[in-house]
């Protein structure tokens, strides 16, 4: 009869003290948590839909944290990638955030909350970063942090009530090319 070679070895160790094979710990896994993402419209400046102000926060209650402002083609892409959102949820936020100060919050799952803040504010190619303009108006520069496809161009609206026309640039005005910081 064959013995396993598990047990010849435990066989053999037995009565040694200190030698009993080990268990290696496993890593604690983290339990998913959900996350409230909130979507508000943003008054509307001229003709053009205002932006959508993006919010992030752990639905058992805490106060959300502002991400950025978002195009509405920045919003589609992010709702539409992993298909974490079904057709008719995307259609249900759309049509909630046609109103201007229109408002809605969906529920996501993510193992951590820099999971989430990554995905919603460095998403591929519609990252939101700082944006900045000069106002036409006055001259006195603005900045926000906005997430929207490259070249996209929207207007803002300074404090001064001059509107702007700001165009998405190709890069971050803080990202040094040659040294990538």
């Amino acid at each position: 009869m064959k013995v396993p070679i598990s047990s010849r070895y435990s066989e053999s160790l037995k009565g040694r003290p200190g030698t009993a094979p080990r268990s290696i710990p496993r890593r604690a896994r983290a339990e998913p948590r959900s996350f409230a993402i909130g979507l508000t419209r943003l008054a509307k400046v001229d003709e053009s839909p205002g932006l959508i102000l993006l919010t992030v926060g752990e639905s058992t209650g805490t106060a959300p944290k502002k991400i950025g402002l978002l195009t509405d083609a920045a919003l589609r892409g992010r709702l539409a990638h992993f298909d974490a959102h079904s057709a008719n949820e995307i259609a249900a936020i759309r049509r909630a955030l046609l109103l201007e100060s229109g408002h809605t919050t969906i529920f996501e799952t993510w193992s951590n909350l820099p999971g989430c803040l990554g995905f919603w504010s460095g998403f591929m190619g519609l990252q939101i970063r700082r944006i900045e303009w000069t106002c036409e108006g006055c001259g006195v520069p603005a900045f926000e942090s906005i997430g929207g496809s490259v070249g996209e161009l929207f207007p803002v609206l300074c404090r001064c009530g001059v509107k702007t026309r700001v165009t998405v640039p190709k890069y971050a005005t803080e990202i040094d090319l040659v040294t990538r910081r």
